[in-house]
């Protein structure tokens, strides 16, 4: 232990990154039993938190809710969601005896990788394990839906009937999670009606990503009375009568306050409070009543909830917020087709027209496969930009689906990564093949421009001082954003301010 915790501090120092996952990988490969002997110490347990979106978000609202309530709180917060990363968390607050320093008040609240699931539950035995929703995502990683769904099934199938589940009710996918667990299950979902997609006269509902159609049971397409977004919503299976379990802690009433503040009024177990959630898009309604859920069945009080919730700040890239000389930049990940139709949802809900940089990677950890974007809605896009600017590895990808969307050439500024570089194709028998004549040829943009920091300045330049520039990147764009953000001083580290 004492060993990775050296080597992340020479990671750090020699600025080649955070640090984060040094330390668990270190430690794991000189023990590899660390993290169920760490976890063990901890007085209160630990937590663990799964889904395609909303993982962070969620861990921040149950870390703030529990600091308020006077738990110490140890989070893998840095965004290492595999066990290397949770690995981490520990090794980094324990003594070179390899106990956990101050563990007497601590509690730790783990974001999970959903392919991670299995063998985190195979090392840690969590009191509370939430599973937020489940959604197309990197299918050269993760494979469909069902794949993952299958994955965790297994998964429960050895997991204690101590362990509490927490669970989306308006997710079929993620409620039959339930079916046939043993011990206690708390689901949660958002019961106002007027929310339905179905019932605007917009028909925006057509244009939702449905990653889940059918029955579990019997192969029938659901049907709804109740669409919040995608397959979230009050479904029941005509032919064989399964359909969403009621929630114990849900969404009566969600008005909306501007656009990143909404309020929410629950009703959990008999009671009613009224809140603040003070992010934008109705995904985090969502993240913060599986927050609650988590805190009532921990037995906290209502104080420390609406305090822990209504004071949370964004977390990184997650509606954050930084100044820059003026203007206001706005950070919101998208990384699949679900979360990106939610961003522009809410991007352009009040039909103002709006200062954006998009950008598209499609490196390892952003999926390799991209064809999902012409399951996004960009159809949204059009007529409501001011000025509009694409970058990413896979920026002139996203060009053409604005374009086929009704987005004028004109009115988008594409800033590639790099210069377009097309190889000739080889023709002939194989001998002539190898003999590699092929020259590439540079094919280069009107503007000349090439790179994020290229893309970060024109789309500055062109937003008013007192005005919001919105940044909608994948993952892998959003560091790169995160890092030129960084050199710049405009915000700090991303995985500085560790918690324990």
């Amino acid at each position: 232990m004492t060993a990775g915790r050296a080597f992340g501090a020479i990671s750090r120092r020699l600025h080649l990154g955070g640090g984060t996952s040094v330390p668990g990988v270190v430690a794991q490969r000189m023990y590899p039993g660390v993290v169920s002997y760490l976890a063990a110490q901890l007085a209160y347990g630990s937590l663990m938190i799964t889904g395609t979106n909303g993982k962070t978000t969620t861990s921040n609202f149950v870390s703030s809710i529990l600091r308020d309530a006077g738990l110490r709180v140890w989070r893998n917060r840095e965004g290492s969601n595999l066990m290397r990363g949770i690995a981490s968390s520990l090794v980094i607050r324990a003594r070179p005896t390899g106990r956990l320093r101050r563990s007497g008040q601590a509690i730790s609240v783990f974001e999970v990788d959903e392919a991670t699931i299995p063998q985190a539950l195979n090392e840690i035995s969590p009191r509370i394990i939430v599973f937020n929703n489940l959604f197309r995502d990197q299918l050269d990683r993760y494979g469909e839906v069902d794949t993952v769904l299958t994955n965790w099934q297994k998964a429960l199938e050895h997991l204690s009937p101590e362990t509490i589940l927490v669970l989306n009710a308006d997710d079929p996918t993620i409620a039959q999670l339930g079916n046939s667990f043993k011990g206690q299950i708390v689901y949660f979902g958002i019961n106002d009606t007027a929310l339905n997609l179905q019932s605007e006269q917009t028909g925006e509902q057509n244009h939702q990503v449905i990653d889940t159609r059918t029955c579990s049971q019997c192969g029938h397409e659901y049907e709804y009375a109740v669409r919040i977004y995608s397959h979230l919503g009050h479904y029941r299976c005509p032919n064989c009568g399964q359909e969403r379990a009621q929630p114990q802690i849900s969404a009566v009433e969600v008005q909306t306050e501007g656009f990143d503040r909404y309020r929410i009024r629950v009703q959990a177990h008999g009671e009613e409070h009224t809140l603040i959630v003070p992010l934008p898009g109705l995904y985090n309604i969502y993240n913060a009543l599986a927050a609650i859920a988590v805190a009532r069945t921990l037995g906290i009080d209502w104080e420390p909830i609406e305090n822990g919730i209504g004071q949370s700040k964004p977390v990184f890239g997650r509606g954050e917020r930084i100044q820059a000389d003026g203007k206001t930049i706005r950070l919101l990940l998208a990384k699949n087709p679900t979360g990106f139709n939610e961003v522009l949802r809410t991007l352009f809900a009040d039909q103002e027209k709006r200062h954006v940089l998009f950008v598209l990677n499609d490196k390892i950890a952003d999926g390799q496969d991209v064809s999902w974007i012409w399951d996004v809605d960009f159809e949204r896009v059009v007529e409501h930009t001011s000025s509009l600017v694409l970058s990413g590895t896979r920026a002139r990808d996203l060009g053409l689906r604005l374009k086929y969307a009704g987005v004028p050439e004109a009115e988008m500024a594409i800033i590639p990564s790099t210069p377009l570089r097309l190889q000739r194709e080889e023709r002939g028998n194989s001998a002539r093949r190898k003999k590699k004549t092929a020259t590439p040829i540079t094919i280069e943009t009107a503007t000349h421009l090439y790179g994020l920091k290229q893309a970060l300045d024109l789309a500055l330049e062109q937003t008013p001082t007192g005005e919001t520039l919105f940044i909608v990147p994948t993952y892998t764009g959003l560091l790169e954003l995160h890092h030129e953000l960084e050199e710049r001083g405009l915000t700090s580290r991303y995985w500085e301010g560790r918690d324990g």
